[in-house]
């Protein structure tokens, strides 16, 4: 048996031989891209869901259209064999948001009115000069628009005569819902309601959501089955901060702030703020967005907010609180930093020049629970 090569005196510029079981096994290159292309297929095969879900949330446009046009498919094939359940039982276990697109209406078709029963103001039905928009009580008028006279506008009901006074035994009932706003104070709400002693809290928020797209979210819907599943007796709404983008209205996508879009979003909000207070005795907070970082995102938040202060001011028990001056800077612009009481500067929002920092939140959360103090008397709850 001749002896093995020592790799120490093999001549300069040679390699060693190798016996065969020293050699390393590799993997063709056409393998590996092969392996590469089927984990990718199952990643977009287990995400079809969220992936149909960021398209619908698109901006209307050829982009929306493209993406639909890929991810609905997908999607319909993968829900079709159940491919799509690891992911949401994922997500379920995480405790994550989860939305099921399938259930999403394409605003651009025609959807069958479906009939519902409430215990807010008998049947739910759909009015249909307004997709994707319901009704609480077929007696109540549609919502005028923004150019209507007061005497069009539904109120709902009367407005309450009997004054609150909550107890520890008989907490008020308030619930706080809207977008990723929500998301940044809700919880800090919570907690300070709950301090009081006299008030039962509870928040949920639903991002990237608004009135403007029910076919991603529709908040109507969802009010109704708060109110009917927790009857609270004060509600805080928060929302604007994705609305200023195209609608659909009378199957005709109408640009930001157009006569027909503001009309249209006039008769949203307003009809939002029925359905909260069409029991007489529950009261309706409706919070306009902070100032802004970007000039031109602030300027479309300030013509949201005049819809939401204009429509809240033909209603009884609708109380609309205006947050620019709260945390308006020292120049008088966006800053993230804003003078407390104390004349100290308190960081107050974060750094996407939109969202409030936990502070901010904080601050908000105060100047709501003080609105909310005016009509309801919260002074039984004071801790031992």
């Amino acid at each position: 048996m001749p002896p093995t090569p020592d790799p120490s005196t093999a001549p300069a510029g040679t390699q060693p031989r190798l016996h065969a079981t020293d050699r390393r096994n590799g993997m063709p290159a056409g393998k590996v891209l092969l392996a590469g292309a089927l984990g990718l297929a199952l990643a977009i095969v287990l995400n079809s869901q969220q992936l149909l879900r960021e398209a619908q949330q698109q901006p209307f446009g050829y982009g929306r259209d493209a993406s639909m046009a890929v991810w609905e498919p997908i999607e319909g094939v993968a829900s079709a064999v159940g491919a799509h359940l690891p992911r949401l039982w994922a997500d379920e276990a995480l405790g994550r948001d989860v939305l099921d697109p399938g259930a999403m209406t394409d605003p651009l078709s025609s959807v069958a009115a479906d009939e519902a029963v409430d215990e807010v103001g008998g049947a739910v039905a759909e009015d249909p000069t307004r997709a994707g928009v319901v009704v609480a009580d077929p007696a109540i008028p549609a919502i005028a628009g923004a150019g209507s006279s007061d005497d069009d506008v539904a109120t709902g009901a009367p407005a309450t005569t009997m004054p609150w006074f909550p107890t520890a035994a008989d907490p008020l009932r308030l619930h706080i819902m809207g977008d990723s706003m929500v998301q940044f104070f809700g919880h800090v709400m919570v907690g300070l309601a709950n301090d009081t002693g006299v008030i039962e809290a509870s928040t949920e928020h639903q991002l990237s959501s608004g009135l403007s797209r029910p076919d991603f979210y529709d908040w109507p819907t969802r009010i109704v089955e708060v109110l009917a599943a927790e009857n609270p007796d004060a509600v805080v709404l928060m929302f604007g901060g994705n609305d200023a983008q195209a609608i659909v209205v009378d199957d005709q996508i109408e640009r930001p702030f157009s006569e027909a879009w503001v009309q249209e979003y006039s008769a949203r909000v307003g009809h939002a703020m029925d359905l909260v207070t069409t029991d007489p005795d529950r009261e309706l907070i409706w919070v306009g967005q902070p100032i802004m970082e970007d000039p031109e995102y602030d300027s479309r938040m300030q013509r949201v907010s005049e819809i939401f202060e204009a429509e809240a001011a033909k209603r009884d028990r609708v109380h609309y609180v205006d947050t620019r001056n709260l945390f308006r800077g020292p120049n008088g612009g966006f800053s993230r930093y804003v003078a407390d009481a104390d004349g100290q500067l308190a960081d107050v929002r974060l750094t996407d020049g939109v969202h409030l920092s936990t502070v901010g939140g904080r601050w908000l959360s105060q100047v709501l629970l003080d609105e909310l103090g005016l009509f309801v008397d919260l002074s039984s709850g004071a801790q031992s």
